[in-house]
């Protein structure tokens, strides 16, 4: 663990970074230094909390204890002891001053409205660019530094009402529940940068009644991301009622939405609550506004701006409290333009616009998305789950899915029945997507892959080999690294290895050797802790991963982005990697 001087007055800001990867701790610290931060560093969000309870609590007027209590706060979200959501709950509680801001790998929906909840200042999904990082840690600080004014203004000793603010009771021993294993209720798949922007949003307007127009082609699942704001917000113990505008008939749209009374017009025998009276206190989403007739959009206009309507055929207006959530597919700009919606409604529902991505901006989340879909239609019918060949995965990925998500959906449900067997191959895949990568590559697939080539059951794997048919080479550069972008100031890549460097040329393995490396590590393991030594993890893991990283720069003679490819890495951890365990640069401790 890394501390700065606190004896020795200084300006800058102190960042607190809070991470149990070392690599990702170091990553960090170099890059904030290097833009103007004093930085610490702990493996453990508890012993953060241990630090700021103890700078909080000692009363020394003269010990000038506000340099000692971080600027801001940087922390991942899974750690052992204690988790980034309590420690930011405490935060909150103990020192709201602080803005905290949470980082995590494990990012979806609920992550993201936690953490806004516990009172982060914001949200940061792995992996990220260390500029996007370095922005967010600057605004932070601006946050801070406001705060900090507000304090000099109520009080005229500073570090006095810092300190009153930090004191609290004798601290009792919390007992820290442990971490749930990853859930996704709402159903959404992702972890694309696209969609943890839509999650971050998500997060932000989860406790916000803000009118919200969601934007995206059709199948991008709008109707979900409306479903997940209602969800999390204040009103999820109400309705949440979705009405398409596209699928009922114009002359019947006003009753759908507003209701009738008795007699109102042919048929109408009985009096019937519309649409905004079923969802009062909840949430109405309003499905493909931009269908909606102009006498139609004229009365939701009114609603819009007082919360009262009336029924057709009604007398007595009606008041009603709905947040209402629009989705659309076109562009209400243009519709805007030739006079077919109106200008008014349009910016009484453009308050908060969510553009979802297409499924072409995303196509790393299409492993993702049919692992859930494939283990889903399994158990509807009562059947395993199929497994998948890479070069099928690299198809699929390569595909342009002008139905998004919708059409991947129904994909998989064709390859669930259609397939013989238990393994997706190439040519079990619908002709139309075959047609469509045969028009990429002038190489046609006929044939089915050999039993003895490798498969992935891809609920267990999201990183896949390269077709058996084609060079690797010809991959599509990678886009989801799990890396981050090592420099601070730039997206260019880090130099490459020099192609004049060696990797040891490594032994063969011997005709009928065994693939049984768990037994040595065993032993290994055991002899380390007969030793009496500690955090073995921690020795194991470079050890390891050299010997990986050897492994695959002398099968692919030396080249790091094919190395990257076959070990799950970004062309960045390559290298740095390279540099650490190989070339044996020092690492700094943290």
């Amino acid at each position: 663990m890394t501390y700065t001087n606190n004896k020795t007055p200084t300006t800058e800001p102190i960042v607190w970074v809070i991470d149990d990867d070392q690599a990702l701790r170091m990553i960090l610290e170099d890059t904030l230094t290097d833009s103007g931060f004093q930085v610490q560093t702990f493996g453990n969000a508890q012993s953060a909390w241990r630090l700021l309870q103890d700078s909080g609590q000692d009363s020394q007027p003269k010990s000038d204890n506000s340099a000692s209590l971080p600027s801001i706060i940087v922390t991942d979200i899974r750690m052992p002891m204690m988790n980034g959501l309590d420690f930011s709950s405490k935060i909150k509680q103990a020192f709201a001053q602080i803005p905290v801001i949470i980082m995590t790998a494990h990012a979806d929906v609920q992550s993201a409205v936690d953490s806004y909840q516990s009172g982060a200042f914001d949200y940061l999904p792995k992996p990220f660019e260390l500029d996007d990082a370095i922005a967010m840690v600057k605004k932070a600080c601006l946050q801070s530094q406001s705060n900090q004014t507000q304090k000099l203004s109520k009080s005229e000793n500073y570090n006095d009402s810092l300190i009153r603010d930090a004191q609290q009771p004798p601290a009792q021993k919390v007992a820290v529940a442990p971490e749930k294993a990853p859930t996704n209720p709402s159903g959404i798949i992702g972890q694309s940068i696209a969609m943890q922007k839509v999650f971050r949003a998500i997060g932000r307007l989860s406790h916000m009644p803000m009118t919200v127009l969601i934007t995206g082609e059709s199948g991008t699942g709008k109707e979900l991301i409306a479903s997940a704001l209602h969800e999390h917000s204040p009103r999820k113990s109400k309705p949440f009622i979705a009405l398409n505008m596209a699928a009922i008939p114009h002359d019947l749209i006003e009753a759908e939405l507003f209701g009738h009374e008795k007699g109102a017009f042919t048929g109408a025998t009985t009096t019937r609550q519309g649409r905004f009276e079923q969802a009062h206190g909840g949430t109405l989403f309003l499905d493909e506004i931009g269908d909606m007739p102009l006498p139609t959009q004229t009365r939701l206009l009114r609603v819009l701006a007082n919360g009262e309507f009336y029924r057709v055929g009604g007398l007595k207006p009606i008041k009603v409290d709905v947040r209402i959530i629009a989705a659309t597919h076109q562009n209400l700009e243009t519709l805007v333009q030739q006079g077919k919606f109106r200008e008014d409604l349009f910016y009484r529902l453009n308050v908060i616009r969510l553009a979802l991505p297409s499924l072409r901006e995303r196509r790393e989340d299409i492993p993702l998305l049919i692992d859930f879909f494939m283990q889903n239609i399994a158990k509807s019918m009562h059947t395993s789950t199929k497994t998948i060949t890479p070069s099928a995965m690299h198809i699929l990925q390569s595909y342009h899915w002008q139905g998004n998500v919708r059409q991947l959906e129904n994909t998989c449900r064709w390859l669930s029945v259609m397939t013989t067997g238990q393994t997706i191959q190439p040519s079990d895949l619908p002709p139309e997507i075959l047609q469509a990568f045969e028009s990429q590559d002038s190489t046609p697939i006929t044939t089915r892959e050999p039993n003895t080539h490798k498969t992935h059951n891809y609920q267990h794997d999201t990183q896949f080999e390269a077709p058996a048919s084609k060079h690797l080479s010809s991959l599509p550069a990678r886009s989801d690294s799990p890396s981050v972008n090592l420099s601070p100031h730039s997206s260019e890549l880090p130099t490459p290895l020099p192609t004049t460097t060696v990797v040891p040329t490594l032994p063969a393995p011997q005709a009928g050797a065994t693939a049984d490396w768990i037994t040595p590590l065993q032993v290994w393991a055991q002899q380390a802790l007969a030793e009496g030594q500690y955090d073995i993890l921690q020795t194991a893991y470079p050890m390891f991963e050299k010997c990986l990283l050897e492994v695959a720069l002398a099968h692919t003679a030396q080249h790091k982005g094919q190395a990257a490819d076959l070990l799950g890495w970004g062309r960045n951890t390559v290298t740095r990697k390279y540099q650490q365990l190989i070339e044996g640069r020092p690492v700094k401790p943290s």
